[in-house]
C-alpha cells in the first residue's frame, strides 16, 4: 500500500518520522474530528501547512464508516472482558495525588484527551461508568491513557481497511494493538518495523525543510519514488531479511554506499557532458547581446551560466539502483544557510 493512516493522534508531529513519511508514501492521512474541518485553527502550524499544500489528509470518521457506532460496541465488548484490567486502570486513573502530580510520575496510567466527534456517545458514557473518562468541556473527554491507545488503535485499524491504508504511528506502547497483532496479523507488524528501520537509516532527517517545495517535489520524481519503494518493500517482503541479521545490516550498509556513490556524482562537473554547440551558441549569443561589453564581463555570464547548467544536471544522472529519489532528496530537499 502507498497510504498511511497516523494514530493516535490528530497532529502528526514535526520530527523525523514524520518527515520520513511524507517523502516515502503518496497519501498521508489523520484521523480528525468533525470541529476541526470548520476550525483549521485548532491544529497546530505544523499540520495546517501540510494540510494546505495536500500533503496530509484529515479523515473524518463519521463521513468515513458506514457504522461508526460498531467502533464502540466492539470495544465495549473487548473491555468488558477484562474486569482486571479496568480494575487496575481504574485504580490509578482516579488516584487524585496522581491526577494532581501525575508530571512527576512515569506511570502509563495517565490521562489522554479524545474528541467527542471522533466517536459515538455510547463508548465515552460506559468510559465514565466504570471510571476510566471524565468530561472536560463540550468537545473533550479525559480518558485513561492506555485505554484512549486501544479505542484509537481500533478506531484507526477499521479506517485504515476502508481507505485502503497502512496504521502507524511514531509511538508503539498500545495493549490491544499487541493483543491485536498476535491474534491476527503478526507478519504485518514485523514488516512495518522493518520499514521504518530502513527508513530511518536511509532518510536522515534534515533540520529544516519547506513543505511546499516537498510537494513539488514529490510530483516532479514521482516514477523516482515508485522505483525507490519497490527497492524498499523487496526488502521487506523478504523474510530471510530480518531486522536482527547481519544480512540486513549488510544490506542497509551497501544501500548506504549506493545512495553516497549517486550523491558524489551529482556533485561532480557535468561541462563535459553540455553539448558543445549549445555552448558554442550561448557564446555567440552572448556576444550579440553584449557587444559593446568587456571580455571579463562576457566570461562572468557564461560562468553564471555554467553553474545553472551544473546545478540543473543532476537529474539526468543514470540510475539502476533505484536509489536515485534519496540521492535527489539529500540534493534538493535540504534548506541551505
Amino acid at each position: 500500500m502507498n497510504s498511511l493512516l497516523y494514530y493516535p493522534y490528530i497532529n502528526l508531529p514535526q520530527n523525523d518520522w514524520t518527515i520520513r513519511a511524507l517523502l516515502y508514501y503518496d497519501n498521508v492521512n489523520t484521523i480528525a474530528p468533525t470541529q476541526y474541518f470548520y476550525e483549521p485553527e485548532h491544529y497546530n502550524l505544523f499540520m495546517r501547512e501540510a494540510i494546505m499544500n495536500e500533503l496530509i489528509t484529515p479523515v473524518n470518521p463519521m463521513d468515513v464508516l458506514n457504522n461508526p457506532y460498531e467502533v464502540s460496541l466492539k470495544f465495549i465488548e473487548y473491555l468488558s472482558a477484562r474486569k482486571g484490567v479496568i480494575e487496575r486502570r481504574r485504580r490509578f486513573f482516579s488516584n487524585q495525588a496522581h491526577k494532581i502530580h501525575r508530571d512527576k510520575f512515569l506511570s502509563p496510567y495517565k490521562q489522554c484527551k479524545l474528541h467527542v466527534n471522533k466517536f459515538d456517545d455510547n463508548v465515552f458514557d460506559y468510559l465514565m461508568e466504570i471510571g476510566l473518562a471524565e468530561r472536560i468541556d463540550y468537545n473533550w473527554y479525559n480518558v485513561e491513557n492506555k485505554t484512549a491507545n486501544d479505542l484509537m488503535f481500533l478506531l484507526s485499524s477499521a479506517i485504515a481497511d476502508k481507505i485502503q491504508s497502512i496504521v502507524a504511528t511514531d509511538k508503539i506502547d498500545y495493549s490491544f494493538s499487541q493483543i491485536y497483532a498476535q491474534n491476527n496479523d503478526v507478519e504485518l507488524r514485523n514488516r512495518q518495523y522493518k520499514k521504518d528501520l530502513i527508513l530511518k537509516n536511509l532518510i536522515p532527517y534534515p533540520n529544516q525543510i519547506d513543505l511546499s517545495n516537498l510537494r513539488r517535489f514529490k510530483e516532479k520524481h514521482h516514477d523516482l519514488l515508485i522505483a525507490f519503494r519497490n527497492k524498499v518493500e523487496s526488502i521487506v517482503l523478504n523474510s530471510a531479511i530480518s531486522p536482527e541479521s547481519k544480512i540486513f545490516e549488510v544490506t542497509l550498509d551497501e544501500l548506504k554506499m549506493q545512495k553516497e556513490e549517486l550523491s558524489a556524482r551529482m556533485n561532480e562537473s557535468h561541462l563535459g557532458n553540455i553539448n558543445f554547440g549549445t555552448i558554442c551558441g550561448t557564446i555567440s549569443a552572448a556576444i550579440g547581446l553584449f557587444e559593446n561589453s568587456s571580455v571579463a564581463a562576457i566570461t562572468g555570464l557564461l560562468s553564471a551560466i555554467y553553474s545553472v547548467c551544473k546545478i540543473e544536471r543532476p537529474e539526468s544522472i543514470i540510475d539502476q539502483t533505484g536509489l536515485k529519489y534519496l540521492a535527489l532528496v539529500d540534493k534538493r530537499m535540504r534548506i541551505h544557510k
